[in-house]
């Protein structure tokens, strides 16, 4: 990947369309405490574990989360139906590992 990550344009719509109905600004319907709509929420230090781990794709869980092979641990989850292309977890890796930043 040559340019820059643009959140609004290459990352909020994988979120919006694949993570946010169970870890969004919805506190009813949020999942493991955990925001992604945010960078508070993303960087949130939860039991020891951050979805995003600015510049750091390995201590990352939003990154293991997406590309393990584990079915208990796969976001998303099977039952959600929605599944990340591989064009899409790459566009995530770059984005946390230019900083995961917010607009």
């Amino acid at each position: 990947m040559g340019a820059a990550i643009d959140f609004n344009h290459d990352i909020r719509p994988i979120l919006s369309n694949n993570c946010l109905a169970c870890h969004g600004p919805d506190e009813k319907e949020r999942k493991a405490k955990l925001r992604l709509d945010t960078r508070d929420g993303s960087a949130a230090d939860t039991d020891g574990i951050r979805a995003v781990v600015a510049g750091n794709i390995d201590a990352s869980e939003l990154i293991y989360r997406i590309t393990t092979d584990d079915a208990d641990e796969k976001m998303p989850p099977a039952d959600s139906h929605r599944h990340l292309t591989p064009k899409q977890i790459e566009l995530l890796k770059q984005w946390v590992k230019e900083g995961g930043k917010y607009e």
